[in-house]
This record gives C-alpha cells, structure tokens and sequence, in this order.
C-alpha cells in the first residue's frame, strides 16, 4: 500500500481542468490521438489540448503556433519530455525515478513508461516559421494483467507502467493537467530564457546507459546535445546532428508495446 494519494481523487468522466491559455479537448480511447492532432491542428487554436478518453494511459497532444523557425521550435520536445517527468515526480511516491532516453522515451525505474513526440507543419522548412506544432506525451499508467507479459516481452526493452512502480493511484485525469500546467510553466521558462534551462533540467534526468534507438541501424553511440537541442551520436562510426524536428525521420517512429488483450 502507498502512503501518497491525490487530495482530490479525479473522476476519469470528467474534462480536465487546465490553465486558462489551454483548452480540453477530449478524443475517444480508440482513435490514434497524435494523428487526430495533426489531422485538425491547422484548424485548432493555439494551446489546444487533445487528451485520450483512455484511462490506462495518460495521451495528451498541444497544439502550439510558434514563432520561431522550425530548428529552434523542436526545442518544444524537451519542455514537454521535462514536464511529463516533472509531472509524475509531483504525483508519484519518491521511489517512482524518472529519466529521459532518446528519441522521446520516459523511463520509471529505467523501464520504459511514456514516449513524447513531435510534428511540424510540412510546408515550413528548416529556417521557416512553421504555421502550427503539435507536440504529444504518452505515459502509461496501467496494464491489463491478462496481456502484461506479452507487453513487456515484446521488446528488446524492459517495458513497465505507473502502476508497477507504485504510482498506479494516479488517474488519467490529474495526470493530464499536471503535465500540461508543467508544459506551460516549461515553455514559459524558455520563452524567457532560452533554450539553457530545459537543456539543463532535460541532461540531470538523461538516462545516458541505454542505447539510442535506431532504426535500421547498429554502432550508435550517444555524445550528445548542441546548443539549439539537436542530437549528437556516432552512426556507424560517423559523427552526426540530427535537430529535434528529424528524429523520427532518422531514428523511426518511437512507440510503446501496448498490451493484448
């Protein structure tokens, strides 16, 4: 039994509240909601907040407008990597350790837990201001015990929830809103004062001992970050940056093992 509950238990039925520069809006359990984001972020204003009706994982997607080119813009995947590490340290027990791996994992206890990724408007190239962003965190809370094991074998990868780690009392629904009132706090932050702090705060929790994940490829070794948060690795020997907006290009798609029912 853990000694750290909510103070106000959530109800999973109900709209997360969240600050007042963003909005809620609610994408059933069985729709992909990171393609649901892109599909509608041309249309959706600035600071929308598309959250996954699934209550076994937190699935948030904010739809950003920024003002930057797209280079520095991808520096939104580390704010939103700190504040859904930062989210689960404000409601998790302490033993719950939180770290980062790239390209977008969230770790607990060194098991792969969540996964954020990033899309751009495909029209704005590298030094144009894109017209819309969306960056999306993932965090899984809890596995259905009949598909747990088939979950976490398939991966080279130990896979793990909340729930494993001792902070399966969080529901969806606060961990929604302290992901996303942490995001806003982090992009604040870097509004402010740059790239420097969320370089600072992602590198304290890097997880550094596990491999980059690539796909297609072997020989990867991480150096990593520059000054505008583009990845530094050796690819087959070979040194190379690769900026936040082309990860997914270069290292595939990250995703977690879902559980079978």
């Amino acid at each position: 039994m853990t000694l750290y509950y909510e103070d106000v238990p959530a109800d999973d039925d109900d709209v997360p509240q969240l600050p007042p520069l963003l909005t809620a809006v609610a994408v059933p359990a069985s729709q992909n909601l990171h393609a649901k984001a892109i599909a509608l972020a041309a249309s959706s204003d600035v600071g929308t907040v598309f959250y996954s009706e699934a209550v076994d994982r937190m699935h948030i997607a904010v739809v950003l407008g920024p003002e930057v080119a797209v280079a520095d813009a991808g520096q939104m995947l580390f704010a939103m990597m700190i504040a859904a590490g930062d989210a689960i340290g404000a409601l998790a027990p302490p033993e719950v350790a939180v770290s980062y791996q790239m390209p977008g994992y969230i770790l607990l206890n060194k098991g792969r837990a969540g996964v954020v990724r990033m899309a751009v408007d495909p029209a704005a190239g590298a030094g144009a201001v894109p017209d819309w962003m969306v960056v999306s965190a993932e965090v899984v809370i809890s596995t259905d015990d009949t598909g747990a094991e088939s979950w976490r074998q398939n991966s080279v990868y130990e896979h793990t929830s909340l729930a494993e780690e001792g902070g399966g009392h969080i529901s969806r629904t606060r961990l929604v809103e302290s992901c996303s009132r942490h995001f806003l706090v982090w992009v604040n932050r870097w509004q402010d004062d740059g790239f420097r702090p969320l370089y600072d705060a992602w590198m304290h929790r890097l997880d550094s001992g596990l491999q980059v994940v690539f796909d297609g490829a072997s020989g990867v070794e991480w150096l990593g970050l520059d000054e505008t948060g583009g990845m530094l690795v050796k690819l087959d020997g070979k040194p190379v940056a690769i900026p936040p907006h082309e990860l997914e290009t270069v290292c595939g798609i990250p995703a977690l093992v879902k559980a079978q029912a």
